[in-house]
């Protein structure tokens, strides 16, 4: 009787300790998908977007004196967290080959100064719809013809394309212009230099959008020429630049720019910057057709 008794004290025991292991283990592998740990909620539970920048006028320019931010970006970005509720913490500058890097270390939720979206980047991050679209031209000496008929003539060895590293200027020649050397500049580099390369003849051509050449032609008339007049060398949407997989907060983001973009608050920022920066900027079209009566 007493062997029975045993028998049994030891089924049930087992019996109990199987059911806790069960429940343990059921509640630490639901636990991870109670626990959202997503750029989104960090965001809505803080009440605050962390943004990196790169200076780059007119999306985004840094005052020398103040540090304060202006900008086409820096103003629809604060107003799309305005609208969310948001406040928009401007956190770090960083250069142009950190930008993916910066979002994957959580040194900032998104990098909101304007970023162009291409392959590269894509593979790595996500970004918002386009705020507007930039065309990027090829820039040359002002009395240099030889790129007059046809500026991909400098995809040649015997060529200089004056570049920075991680912008998209580099990108460019690497990809259409890859038998051209390049004189490369250090990020943080402001983008004028590129042309000032050109100019100082340590360079044959780069590539920028006219928001940057014009300011230049401004400051230093007479100096560069755009050589792609007829057609761009490149076209790019200007986005906000996410962590890749943050679908959240870029649909959020995404609905926001819609609704600046439809109650004519980013065609409002443009003009007030185009003063400066002419014919810099290609503007998003409208997705609908307005009845004739």
């Amino acid at each position: 009787m007493d062997n029975q008794k045993t028998i049994w004290l030891k089924v049930i025991g087992v019996i109990v300790l199987t059911i806790i292991v069960a429940f343990v283990t059921v509640k630490f592998a639901a636990k991870p998908q109670t626990q959202n740990n997503s750029t989104y909620n960090q965001v809505i539970n803080s009440g605050t977007i962390r943004s990196c920048y790169t200076v780059y006028p007119p999306d985004s320019i840094k005052d020398p004196n103040t540090g304060q931010l202006t900008g086409i970006f820096i103003d629809v970005v604060n107003k799309a967290a305005e609208n969310m509720g948001l406040k928009v913490n401007w956190n770090a500058e960083v250069g142009w080959g950190e930008l993916i890097e910066a979002v994957n270390s959580n040194r900032c939720d998104i990098v909101g100064s304007g970023i162009w979206s291409n392959s590269a980047r894509g593979k790595s991050a996500e970004f918002t719809i386009p705020v507007f679209y930039s065309p990027i031209n090829a820039y040359v000496r002002i009395n240099d013809n030889r790129f007059d008929n046809d500026y991909k003539i400098a995809n040649d060895k015997k060529y200089k394309i004056a570049t920075i590293d991680g912008e998209t200027a580099q990108l460019i020649a690497s990809r259409q212009f890859p038998d051209a050397q390049t004189v490369q500049l250090p990020q943080l580099t402001d983008l004028s230099q590129m042309l000032l390369n050109v100019v100082d003849g340590k360079a044959d051509m780069t590539f920028a959008e006219p928001a940057i050449a014009n300011a230049f032609i401004k400051n230093n008339p007479g100096k560069i020429k755009n050589v792609s007049l007829l057609k761009p060398v490149m076209i790019y949407g200007n986005s906000i630049l996410l962590k890749k997989g943050e679908f959240e907060l870029k649909s959020s983001l995404d609905t926001a720019i819609t609704e600046l973009l439809s109650s004519g608050y980013v065609d409002d920022v443009i003009a007030r910057y185009e003063k400066d920066y002419p014919s810099g900027f290609y503007k998003v079209a409208v997705p609908y057709a307005i009845p004739i009566k």
